[in-house]
């Protein structure tokens, strides 16, 4: 293939997920991109995963192991990867038509670009969209500052962005994504796709239960932590250091909601790292806060109280 048609590796890892595969599986080997190489990485599967990919035996490459966790099978795949081009694709997330291509152009346009992402459509478990999410345009300062992962389904990364800082770390099991956009993006740009080409599913009744919310958690608080730890930031990113902590820490109240106390202390140490962020009430949710706060009749009648205000202004 031309320089322009560099070789693109998409891999897949997947878990229990044979019902929804089909559709993500076409949907890759449908784009009209011509250098393409497709990975399946079954993580130790118990339905019919296995079956799924025999029927799709030399228009693939897959293979099965023992269920690794969240990190580890994408950096299997990507290691795998002969493409100088790679991105990784959920299991139940069918890409859009022309991602693939999208996506090469965009990077070809400017090589210092390490990543790409597109707009995507959050869709149910019947594949109906429920909402289309238009990104940021990318800011690395502000992608930091708001806790805020950019790149979301469909993100293309060129592979020589892993030389100086790896791939997934695998200490993290929820936010592995955000953290390696957050490491490559000290050494170079990413870039918007303005068009939505990819999509996300939403499977109801998947709310976090409490123990999967204190380790999100956490996780968000570590993730911190250990990247302002780093020797190599820059002056204007350790200047949002205090908005930073703030966003993560109310990302984590909002992920221990179910532990009211857990989430009051999150909430209050996001006030207290960055007062400034309030007083305009940034994508802050303060109803969220005050319910940590009150006693559920005194939130409840205040709560009713505010929304038939603005249903009937004076």
């Amino acid at each position: 293939m031309t320089d322009s048609q560099p070789l693109v590796t998409i891999i897949t890892p997947t878990y229990n997920q044979a019902d929804y595969l089909p559709e993500t599986i076409d949907s890759i080997l449908n784009q009209d991109y011509p250098n393409l190489e497709y990975i399946v990485l079954d993580d130790g599967s118990s339905d019919h995963t296995v079956e799924v990919l025999k029927q799709y035996e030399g228009r693939i490459k897959w293979e099965s192991h023992e269920n690794m966790g969240e990190a580890r099978p994408v950096n299997k795949g990507w290691s795998m990867a002969q493409g100088e081009i790679v991105a990784s694709v959920s299991s139940d997330d069918p890409v859009l038509p022309g991602l693939v291509a999208a996506a090469v152009t965009v990077l070809q346009a400017d090589p210092e670009l390490r990543v790409v992402y597109p707009d995507w459509v959050m869709i149910d478990a019947q594949s109906n969209p429920i909402q289309t999410l238009t990104t940021y345009n990318y800011d690395f300062i502000d992608m930091l500052r708001w806790h805020h992962c950019f790149p979301g389904p469909g993100t293309f990364i060129r592979k020589s962005a892993f030389e100086r800082e790896g791939m997934r770390d695998p200490q993290y099991r929820y936010v592995s994504d955000f953290d390696l956009w957050l490491r490559l993006g000290i050494h170079g740009p990413f870039a918007r796709i303005p068009r939505t080409l990819a999509q996300y599913r939403h499977h109801a009744g998947s709310a976090s239960n409490a123990k999967k919310g204190k380790l999100m958690a956490e996780e968000h608080i570590r993730m911190m932590d250990n990247f302002f730890a780093r020797p190599d930031l820059s002056p204007a990113m350790l200047r949002v250091r205090a908005e930073a902590y703030s966003a993560a820490s109310y990302i984590a109240a909002v992920q221990v909601m179910a532990d009211r106390g857990a989430a009051r202390n999150y909430f209050l140490r996001s006030i207290l790292m960055h007062p400034n962020s309030y007083p305009n009430g940034l994508p802050r949710d303060w109803s969220l806060m005050l319910k940590t706060m009150l006693p559920d009749p005194v939130y409840n009648l205040g709560k009713s109280m505010w929304q038939r205000a603005r249903s009937n202004p004076a």
